[in-house]
């Protein structure tokens, strides 16, 4: 993956004769290039049927995750007129309160996963997480997902874009999820991303992903970013499903 989105990798060398392409530094042959669907370049009119929402939020972990992500957003590059002294004391004496009030880690593991409320903790859409947006995802009858965000300054790589490994975090995510409403949920095989252009920070971008081909336990899907009318990043997954799941939709 290389571009001006970020995290771009080493420069590749070219293969001995009859290696039928190139291959990386790292001694790997290179897959072909993803053709992406043209279809997948033309972000879908929302508003479209919201999906993937959990607004159950009865012990007040939403609200709770929402100020943190307030306070997580305030100190990236934080530039204050004030003494951080006092806010810095007040925040430990709740972060000590809440540890000591909080089951382990590996308890909250064993009950998102028994309760089946992974989707509140993705680190996308999750409103249970502190890392995602988040973003809310809308379904079309062609299978595809459409999330509108805006990304801000703790998802910067280079100046004022959004970093490379966020952009892939954002494709990963929105291509597994149309998969699952498809009835095709697989488990990521690989992750080709073009980085088109720059993916900007405080700015509404648009991500759109579907699933484009189905080959019995395989699965290919496609989504895009688009900023306005340009499409600053493309991406192909391969997907497969487990033999050990029931049906192609099973899993979370």
């Amino acid at each position: 993956m290389t571009g001006p989105g970020g995290g771009a990798t080493g420069p590749d060398r070219a293969g001995p004769a009859g290696s039928g392409g190139d291959v990386p530094a790292s001694g790997f042959p290179r897959r072909p290039r993803p053709e992406v669907d043209p279809s997948v370049l033309e972000a879908p009119r929302g508003p479209g049927p919201p999906v993937d929402r959990a607004d159950d939020d009865e012990a007040g972990l939403f609200d709770l995750v929402e100020q943190v992500r307030r306070i997580r957003a305030l100190t990236t590059g934080g530039v204050f007129s004030a003494d951080l002294g006092p806010y810095t004391e007040q925040l430990r004496r709740v972060a000590d309160e809440l540890e000591a009030a909080s089951a382990s880690s590996r308890e909250r593991l064993e009950t998102m996963w028994s309760t089946g409320t992974y989707i509140t903790t993705c680190p996308v859409i999750g409103r249970a997480n502190v890392l995602a947006p988040p973003a809310e995802y809308e379904r079309f009858e062609d299978g595809t997902l459409r999330a509108e965000l805006t990304l801000g300054i703790e998802y910067q790589g280079p100046p004022g874009r959004v970093h490379g490994g966020v952009v892939a975090m954002l494709f990963d995510a929105i291509l597994g999820r149309a998969n699952r409403h498809s009835g095709t949920t697989g488990m990521t095989m690989y992750l080709d991303i073009d980085y088109r252009g720059a993916t900007p920070i405080l700015e509404p971008i648009v991500l759109t992903g579907r699933p484009v081909r189905v080959e019995e336990r395989k699965v290919w899907s496609q989504g895009a970013i688009h900023v306005g009318d340009t499409v600053t990043a493309t991406a192909e997954g391969l997907f497969v499903i487990p033999k050990d799941w029931s049906g192609a939709g099973g899993g979370q």
